[in-house]
């Protein structure tokens, strides 16, 4: 199906970021049964952005907790970002802006890149459209007054790691690193004022994958997610119940952040010696 949603099926607006796995999703949506009716992006770049976010990060976590975390940024980036860029290309290809926003555009779809999702003209733009339910894929936070946007407050997430356990930041890499390997997957849920703490529709385990980097697998359960997201979207423009459940038993420790340094050399010394007792154990074989 081409075009804006038909008039059979509940309408929709996503919210997404500029980067290239919320692009991807946009992308899916587009090419989907059920496109959404609008689309709001926001990409908070430039220097001044990243310092306020840089500000935000310090005041939660402290100055050398921050730069603990940017070295690993630096390590990983000299060790695996080669493979990790080969990786995202592979996986979310036909995903850049102009092409995504024009294919949106071309199919009759409304397109509004806005400063933030609570801004005046993107508020509009939503009311608008008057949608049955929203859909976010952004780094950026969704705040509760365009929540309240849609009458039954539906507004479709997804997050790379099984919730409620593994919550937050890199998912993947907290999961591997406590030995809780088969917590490692995705979730599909309902946003709320929390850290991917709302309605659950879904979640999924998935093996992690030692070949890959722990952003790689962070990408390979983005990618996934996305698709699933089309499913519950098809399943909800079609009034369809998706079953939603409460989280059970949510608790701070269970919101992960960044890994500093000492996390992350820990964490490859780990993940070098595993690999060496899985190689001596085919040896054997």
């Amino acid at each position: 199906m081409n075009g804006a949603p038909s008039s059979d099926r509940l309408s929709y607006v996503a919210l997404v970021g500029g980067d290239r796995c919320s692009l991807y999703t946009l992308r899916c949506l587009v090419e989907s049964e059920s496109p959404p009716s609008g689309v709001v992006v926001v990409e908070q770049s430039g220097l001044s952005s990243r310092l306020a976010f840089e500000q935000r990060v310090m005041r939660r976590h402290g100055i050398l907790q921050r730069l603990s975390q940017i070295s690993v940024g630096v390590v990983h980036r000299v060790v695996d970002g080669v493979r990790d860029r080969e990786l995202l290309d592979q996986l979310f290809s036909d995903a850049g802006r102009a092409a995504v926003l024009g294919r949106a555009s071309g199919q009759g779809i409304g397109v509004l890149e806005a400063q933030a999702y609570h801004s005046v003209e993107a508020l509009t733009f939503i009311r608008e459209l008057d949608p049955a339910f929203l859909v976010c894929d952004t780094p950026f936070w969704v705040e509760k007054k365009v929540r309240e946007l849609v009458p039954t407050t539906m507004v479709i997430g997804s997050h790379p790691g099984v919730v409620p356990w593994f919550r937050g930041a890199h998912s993947a890499f907290w999961c591997q690193y406590l030995g809780e390997e088969e917590k490692n997957g995705f979730s599909i849920f309902c946003i709320d004022g929390g850290v991917d703490s709302g309605p659950l529709i879904s979640t999924h385990q998935r093996p992690y994958r030692s070949e890959l980097s722990f952003r790689g697998n962070d990408y390979v359960l983005l990618e996934e997610a996305s698709r699933y997201v089309v499913r519950v979207v098809e399943s909800l423009a079609q009034g369809l119940n998706v079953g939603l459940t409460t989280q059970p038993s949510l608790e701070n420790d269970q919101i992960r952040r960044a890994p500093g340094l000492v996390d992350y050399l820990r964490f490859r010394v780990r993940e070098r010696r595993r690999r060496r007792c899985s190689s001596a154990k085919k040896s054997v074989g």
